[in-house]
């Protein structure tokens, strides 16, 4: 993941007043805009793509913690008797 630049910490009056410009460099450069109120950070402004890649990356992130979770705990099967399960399924399946 990459750092945040400083060169986009922006005032929020500033973002207001001229919101079609941020935008639309959000939009090229794909960069996050820090927004200040009082000097203080109080918003992150990213682009929906970006925004969605993190998510995804959350989501990816929270399967594997689950999954070593699984491991740790011993809820785990080996992988000759899942597909052993499977084809018991199928089988049945076909059968009816």
């Amino acid at each position: 993941m990459e750092t945040l630049d400083v060169k986009n910490i922006k005032p929020l009056t500033d973002f207001r007043n001229n919101m079609k410009k941020y935008i639309s460099e959000l939009k090229i450069n794909k960069k996050p805009i820090i927004l200040t109120q009082h000097g203080k950070g109080t918003a992150v402004l990213l682009d929906a793509e970006k925004y969605q890649e993190l998510q995804d990356q959350i989501d990816f992130m929270k399967k594997v913690a689950l999954g070593l979770d699984d491991i740790k705990n011993n809820r785990i099967h080996p992988f000759s008797e899942a597909i052993s399960e499977i084809d018991n399924i199928i089988t049945q399946a076909e059968t009816k």
